[in-house]
């Protein structure tokens, strides 16, 4: 048995270094570090302790709040793409113009290409497409083949249009106002209500019948710029029983109401006409015998 006392000379010191129970101490510290350095089983204990018990300890700290503003830009960030491709993908599938708008919220934007911008174009009322952009113009911007894409942005309660070639470049700029915005956006639509309820009609409210006989007896190109597309309304289900005109105007463009007489209850088909021709037939409706004369007689004034 090795004594407890501590040895008095350097024979002693050795003999108890060099016992069988130091060496063994010894070459076990050196076995631990030698598979530490290679394996690093140490830390891979350690980690796997740390990642055990991560869910219970508590998350507060500078690193902690980092990774929460991390998490929570990514998931803004991730659903703000999503937003911007669903928009982008109602945008290229909408069927009017006005559909598209509504896709564009304030101070963003939406691309369509050039030749869905043509059918959404062509789809509007003449009066409308005529105030935006003249036919002749992207007739010769389409001739020349540069024209790829069109970009529309909201701002200010207002709507831009850029055409644009393959590099984005920017070869016509269309500014379309509010009073205009707010016509392509109401379009040739229905409000389920009646003509009463609706103070730009209230005051020039007539018999369908009787509006129809009278816009009958113009010549046909004048009723076109009147009703633009008056197979929509041959299409309507249910009755139209009255027609009321604006009393307002932006441009050339007037208002028409069409009240239709359904099952579930009144609605209002509106539609747009040029504006000088809708008031030479509201003249010939309130003032029949004078302006039906004019018509007749003179033609056109």
């Amino acid at each position: 048995m090795m004594p407890w006392y501590a040895p008095t000379s350097i024979t002693a010191w050795l003999r108890r270094l060099l016992s069988p129970r130091p060496l063994l101490l010894g070459l076990l510290v050196v076995g631990l570090m030698t598979t530490e350095l290679r394996l690093d089983w140490l830390e891979r204990m350690a980690g796997y302790y740390l990642a055990t018990t991560n869910p219970q300890r508590p998350r507060y700290g500078a690193i902690w709040d980092q990774g929460r503003q991390a998490d929570q830009a990514r998931q803004a960030l991730a659903q703000f793409a999503n937003q911007r491709q669903n928009l982008q993908r109602e945008a290229r599938q909408a069927g009017s113009l006005a559909e598209v708008v509504a896709t564009i919220a304030e101070d963003t934007g939406a691309m369509i290409s050039a030749d869905h911008f043509a059918d959404l174009y062509l789809k509007l009322p003449p009066v409308l497409s005529q105030e935006i952009l003249s036919p002749f113009t992207l007739l010769a911007y389409n001739a020349e083949g540069q024209w790829q894409r069109t970009f529309l942005e909201r701002q200010d309660g207002a709507l831009t249009i850029y055409l644009l070639d393959a590099q984005n470049q920017v070869l016509h700029r269309l500014n379309v106002g509010p009073l205009l915005l707010g016509h392509i956006e109401r379009g040739e639509v229905a409000i389920q209500t009646g003509l009463d309820q609706l103070l730009d009609f209230s005051l020039h409210i007539y018999p369908a019948d009787r509006f129809f006989k009278t816009l009958n007896t113009l010549p046909e190109q004048v009723q076109q710029r009147i009703i633009s597309h008056p197979r929509d309304l041959l299409g309507v289900s249910g009755r139209i029983r009255r027609v009321a005109i604006s009393s307002g105007a932006y441009g050339d463009a007037v208002d028409l109401g069409f009240e239709v007489e359904g099952l579930d209850g009144p609605r209002v088909i509106l539609m747009q006409g040029v504006r000088e021709d809708v008031r030479r037939l509201q003249q010939m409706l309130e003032a029949p015998s004078d302006a039906s004369r004019r018509w007749t007689e003179g033609g056109r004034p």
